[in-house]
């Protein structure tokens, strides 16, 4: 009888949940048809072409929310590309970030919400936007402190969001395909398109779409290891040659970013990714096949961009002495920011910091301190830097746990496979993050939220294979979110 109970309560919240999805969809059909005649009359075709397309795309979104989250992931590397004039809230990315919210609550996700907050994890997240928001009250710039702490908040209802409808390893999968082929799009499109040029010409290094080189090379490292390793584990033949092409761009993309930070974030994950994933049974094989590689890629590096690389590679000897840092320029800041002006701000301002992202208001050159840390330090004092340390060690610390646990079943090798590329690939952008102010940058906040969203779904997974054929049929976590 419980059982039966269950199972008419969870029938009757999918039938309301339908009715509500119905409704829309007819409502937006009627308004579709009277916007549609009245722009006919006006002689607007263009418009009415947009139109329809906008209606398929909520139609379609509306009844498969796995295309909103596939359309808001191939955005992330290229938002440089739709940014429009005005705040924060006037780019696509942000504006599909809230269309997101809509599609949840009329999908029925939010009673998945309290699952959001099974994970530890979310009370720091929470208590890091708190002090951030805090923190604006001593800054020197209100309003610049506030727009940043605002994005802060977008990334952590993003987190939540996310959570709550990406509940099984296809949605995953359809939208970590979504990000990789906005990377792709976003090294070519410059290319071929023409976008991404300053003053006529192709920049000397390479931003892609995305328009900083450093940030850019940060992306991308994350990116690499997660396309590689579908590739590996991919048994679709036309999905590996896509997937092998997409990692061949990206790899391209990353060498002409010139990223110091980024490079030498990159020698790290090879040499984490050999300690981790050279071993056992396969230990051979894999040498046997990851050396000739590195060798051909050495090669391929020697005879096509080593000259340029270790022409700005040996720039870091003028770290020698402080005397040396000044013939170069961009060194010479960082270096002040580093170890004179951090220090400083920190000694006077140790508990709330001086206002989130507000080192560059007590700078002459107004600008940020290339390196993630020491703006979180410095921004929001150790009430704010504690919780960021805590999130970026209970994230690494959810990526084991999902390693450990996905690898004793042979069904969830793709969990086990996505959980070590993301790990190798958020080290290596942690690394990166020491050269580059990343704090607020997205791809920092999707994988902190990747990693709670593999956890989820791992949790789901073995608590439906622990249950009977007859405790599944009323279980929440049955079937996942059916997109």
């Amino acid at each position: 009888m419980v059982h039966c109970h269950s199972r008419e309560k969870m029938l009757r919240e999918n039938s309301s949940i339908s009715s509500i999805q119905n409704i829309l969809i007819f409502s937006i059909l009627v308004l579709g048809s009277i916007v549609g005649i009245y722009l006919g009359f006006k002689g607007s075709y263009s418009l009415i072409i947009g139109a329809i397309l906008g209606l398929i795309f909520l139609f379609l979104t509306i009844t498969k929310p796995w295309i909103a989250i596939a359309a808001f992931f191939i955005l992330i590397p290229l938002e440089n590309l739709y940014v429009l004039e005005g705040g924060f809230t006037s780019t696509l990315t942000k504006l599909m970030g809230a269309y997101l919210i809509f599609i949840v609550i009329i999908s029925g996700s939010l009673k998945y919400l309290h699952e959001v907050f099974k994970n530890k994890k979310v009370l720091w997240i929470l208590l890091f936007g708190a002090v951030g928001l805090i923190s604006v009250l001593v800054s020197k710039n209100t309003a610049q402190s506030f727009k940043f702490v605002v994005t802060l908040w977008l990334s952590i209802v993003l987190y939540v969001v996310f959570i709550m409808m990406i509940r099984n390893t296809k949605t995953l999968n359809m939208a970590t395909l979504a990000i990789l082929t906005g990377a792709v799009l976003s090294v070519l499109s410059p290319l071929v398109l023409g976008f991404g040029r300053v003053s006529g010409y192709l920049w000397q290094r390479y931003g892609g779409l995305w328009g900083d080189q450093n940030e850019f090379a940060a992306i991308l490292l994350v990116l690499i290891p997660i396309s590689l390793t579908l590739f590996y584990i991919s048994k679709n033949r036309v999905l590996k040659i896509i997937l092998a092409f997409y990692s061949v761009v990206l790899l391209i993309g990353f060498v002409l970013t010139y990223s110091r930070g980024g490079f030498t974030a990159f020698g790290v994950m090879i040499i984490l990714g050999l300690f981790k994933l050279v071993k056992g049974q396969n230990r051979t094989k894999i040498l046997a096949i990851a050396i000739p590689c590195l060798i051909v890629a050495f090669i391929a590096f020697y005879y096509t961009f080593a000259d340029e690389f270790i022409t700005r590679m040996e720039t870091l000897r003028v770290l020698e002495s402080p005397e040396s840092v000044r013939a170069e320029s961009s060194l010479a800041r960082r270096y002040y920011y580093y170890f004179e002006l951090s220090p400083k701000l920190f000694i006077e301002h140790p508990i709330l910091g001086v206002g989130y992202r507000g080192f560059q208001f007590h700078n002459i050159y107004n600008q940020i301190t290339h390196n993630t840390f020491l703006e979180v330090l410095t921004g929001t004092g150790l009430l704010g830097f504690i919780p960021f340390i805590m999130i970026l060690f209970l994230t690494w610390k959810e990526l084991r746990r999902v390693e450990f646990i996905a690898q004793n079943n042979e069904n969830q090798i793709y969990l086990t496979s996505y959980a070590n590329a993301l790990e190798l690939g958020f080290l290596s952008y942690l690394v990166a993050g020491l050269f580059i102010s990343l704090d607020i940058d997205k791809m920092m906040w999707l994988s902190i939220t990747l990693s709670a969203v593999l956890m989820n779904i791992t949790r789901i997974q073995l608590l439906t294979l622990n249950r009977k054929p007859h405790e599944q049929m009323g279980s929440p976590y049955q079937g996942y979110v059916k997109f």
